[in-house]
């Protein structure tokens, strides 16, 4: 193991542009941990929670050597205080963007503005941020040719539910008809040049179209109206105040009309136990495996903090016999929205539970995958380590024997692999 020294303040989090088969640590020690279990950057923010102003701090991972996979500092900027989360964005000419959440102003309050992530919509050009204070879902519109963003109307979540984190699955493309009163040639053209334009008077437009037509309307088009293309996904959230998974339909039309929510079903974030234990669960992390092969469903997983329900764990350290107690990771599977014989329908179902595993200790406050789907490394911050899992890509199932365990890091905030292992992941 290698360890970089950054400062004694607490880091947020990593965001990692590129790597290899590594795992990077950050904690609130101040220090990254670089595990050994190659491209360029690395990107660190400081909450720095005891000095009053955050930083970013861009590194070099080396690639060549002894040095391989060690860092090297590149630059070091002063941000607002308290940044807690990270998102690479790329323009129409190649430059990189990070946009960041902070939650200086309610580091001690629930009551207040507290955004806890930012997460590029599959589609590239809308930022969602939970904002786990104000009960929303922030909406922020990226323009990839002006570099600008823009907010849009947010999306409201159930009060005192406190939004952490979300998820997205892939992309499905959605046929839809748009109907009109009646289906002239006329109106069609009409249509078509607001598709073309833009054009922001379609329902005038169709109203004036409708009225010309009533005298003598020509016989309908079958099928009336006509078909334009969608955009598809799902959005998985975790709210942490009260314990729960909210799956909704992401859609959007063209031209940037707007972006919207539709809520699928919403439940316990640890499935079906009424075990008492979890009266103070609060789930942190979220994310969406591929579907396993021929499963055509999409596997989600999410990190459950403060109910350590399994309290006879393996301990992740073969070497000891000693069992633990452990908070868990919590499994569920989708209709995945890309599966060959998926359709419209697969939307109105609901997430279906399917299994607890340990998490190796107390508060999973963040977890990645691996690219291949094989390996969960899972970042406990009141244990001070980082336990790796096996998991079945077929099944979904998450092993309950360590394939790997570091000890000694401190509160871990979060643990991400390389980019050639999986997404530069930027959570905790």
């Amino acid at each position: 193991m290698h360890l970089t020294q950054f400062t004694p303040l607490a880091l947020a989090g990593l965001a990692v542009s590129a790597s290899t088969t590594k795992l990077y640590v950050s904690s609130y020690t101040g220090d990254i941990h670089i595990l050994n279990l190659t491209s360029t950057n690395l990107f660190c923010l400081d909450e720095g929670i005891l000095t009053g102003n955050g930083s970013l701090t861009s590194f070099k991972i080396n690639k060549d050597g002894d040095k391989n996979g060690s860092l090297t500092q590149v630059s070091h900027i002063t941000i607002p205080n308290a940044p807690v989360n990270s998102a690479l964005l790329e323009g129409n000419n190649g430059i990189q963007l990070l946009a960041v959440a902070h939650y200086a102003w309610a580091l001690t309050t629930y009551k207040a503005p507290h955004p806890h992530q930012v997460l590029l919509d599959p589609f590239g050009k809308y930022l969602i941020i939970p904002d786990l204070g104000s009960d929303l879902l922030r909406i922020f519109h990226f323009n990839r040719s002006s570099l600008t963003v823009s907010e849009r109307p947010s999306v409201p979540v159930p009060p005192g539910s406190g939004p952490r984190h979300g998820a997205f699955e892939p992309i499905q493309k959605v046929p839809i008809v748009i109907t009109t009163p009646y289906s002239t040639h006329s109106h069609l053209r009409a249509l078509r040049r607001h598709d073309n334009h833009n054009n922001k008077n379609l329902a005038a437009a169709s109203s004036s179209t409708a009225a010309a037509a009533a005298a003598a309307p020509p016989p309908a088009l079958k099928p009336p109206g006509f078909i334009k293309i969608t955009l598809k996904a799902r959005y998985h959230l975790v709210s942490e105040l009260v314990s729960t998974l909210s799956t909704y339909t992401l859609s959007h039309l063209p031209h940037d009309a707007d972006l919207n929510f539709t809520l699928l079903s919403t439940q316990p974030a640890t499935g079906p136990s009424t075990d008492p234990i979890f009266s103070g669960n609060a789930p942190a992390e979220i994310h969406v495996a591929p579907p396993g092969k021929g499963k055509g469903e999409t596997q989600l997983i999410v990190s459950n903090r403060n109910a350590t329900f399994f309290r006879d764990a393996k301990n992740p350290d073969p070497a000891n016999a000693t069992h633990i107690l452990s908070d868990t990771l919590a499994t569920f599977s989708f209709p995945s929205s890309s599966a060959k014989n998926s359709t419209t329908t697969n939307n109105n179902k609901k997430a279906v539970f399917n299994s607890l595993s340990p998490a190796g200790g107390s508060f999973p406050r963040q977890f990645s995958l691996n690219k291949s789907g094989d390996l969960v490394a899972v970042g406990l911050q009141n244990s001070g380590r980082v336990v790796v899992y096996p998991r079945d890509v077929a099944s979904g199932k998450i092993g309950d024997v360590a394939v790997a365990d570091f000890e000694g890091l401190g509160a871990v905030t979060g643990v991400f692999w390389g980019k050639d292992e999986g997404k530069g992941c930027h959570g905790y």
